[in-house]
This record gives structure tokens, sequence and C-alpha cells, in this order.
């Protein structure tokens, strides 16, 4: 039996500064109606509008009126909180929700 070969390219994103080439640790996306500015991990297939390293995210600055919400991280968080919730009150159900794949 041949063996088959499978290769997977991961394309690294960069940021999308003018002359930086560091690596991109967030995505970000805007909604004009909202006056809103999202960062998130950078997930591939994900809408993004672009790119930026980390220093780039760390002095970013949304137009005056928008606000800017950091979203990288969070669904993570929220997992964490809600396997300590169910621990806490349950351990059958958070079991049951960890072999379901909801954590």
């Amino acid at each position: 039996m041949a063996r088959e070969r499978r290769y997977r390219f991961v394309v690294r994103r960069h940021c999308a500064r003018p002359g930086c080439s560091a690596p991109a640790t967030a995505t970000f996306t805007f909604d004009t109606r909202d006056l809103t500015v999202w960062l998130d991990t950078p997930a591939e297939g994900g809408a993004r509008a672009g790119e930026l390293c980390e220093r780039h995210v760390r002095v970013l600055t949304p137009p005056q009126g928008w606000h800017l919400e950091d979203r990288r991280g969070a669904r993570d968080r929220a997992a964490h909180e809600l396997e300590t919730v169910l621990d806490a009150h349950s351990p059958m159900l958070a079991r049951a929700f960890q072999n379901a794949g909801a954590l």
C-alpha cells in the first residue's frame, strides 16, 4: 500500500504596517456604524481588514469617538470561567461538557 504524503503549508502572516515584517499577532476588523474596531486572534479563513504585530497593536489608537475591543483570548477565558463554575457546582456536568468538546 502506497503511503500518501500530504504537505500542509502554513503561511505566516506579517504585520500590515509598512516596513514592518514582524509576525502578526492580531487581526483587526471594524464596523463604521458601531464605530468599533475589534482585535481578534488571527485565524485561517477568518474575516479581516488587516493584521498587526504586537508592537503595533499596543500603539493602535482608533479614530476619535471609536471604541477598541480586544477579543484575543476571550474564548479561552470564557471556557476557563465556565469550566471553573461547572467544576465547582457539578463535576458530572463538567465532564459531560468536556466529553462533548464544549470545553
